[in-house]
């Protein structure tokens, strides 16, 4: 007999897996699915500054606005180790982020943080980031955002993503 905690962890996994899958492919709305109505996000050991708390639209948004603007975009999860507490749960795995304009690449590596609520679904309401490598051209981020600021969408490379 299987356990309701088992399918409980199996669909928090699978909440994880298909928010770094939904970015890279493009579909940025079943991305925003996966997030709570407010999410703080913490990029601070990548960007400096603070976490910030903001509703789901405008990280969605952010995306939007950067990840299009690359030729191709793949993050790579490790294996999810979580801590299930009722309606909470705790994930944490590495990635490897690769970010490719023409042959140029920018490469993270680290370990993320995800804190999930359930709520019509497993929902992540904070994502946090520990950089642990980088490599390439961080440059590459300004020119992907410049990118998708030109077209007004999405460039050519990124709607054959979406498609």
């Amino acid at each position: 007999m299987i356990e309701s905690e088992d399918i409980e962890q199996a669909r928090i996994r699978q909440t994880v897996l298909a928010i770094p899958t939904s970015i890279d492919v493009g579909d940025f709305a079943a991305a925003e699915r996966l997030f709570a109505d407010r999410v703080e996000v913490d990029y601070s050991s990548l960007w400096g500054g603070t976490a910030q708390t903001m509703p789901r639209a405008d990280l969605i948004g952010a995306w939007r606005a950067l990840v299009p603007g690359f030729d191709a975009t793949w993050h790579e999860l490790g294996p999810i180790d979580l801590v299930l507490d009722g309606a909470r749960a705790t994930a944490r795995c590495a990635v490897d982020a690769r970010h490719w304009l023409g042959t140029d690449m920018w490469r993270l590596r680290g370990l993320y943080v995800f804190d999930l609520v359930r709520a019509e679904g497993w929902r992540v309401a904070l994502m946090h980031f520990v950089l642990e490598q980088e490599a390439g051209d961080r440059g590459l981020v300004d020119q992907a955002r410049e990118r998708v600021a030109r077209t007004g969408s999405m460039t050519a490379a990124g709607a054959e993503r979406s498609a």
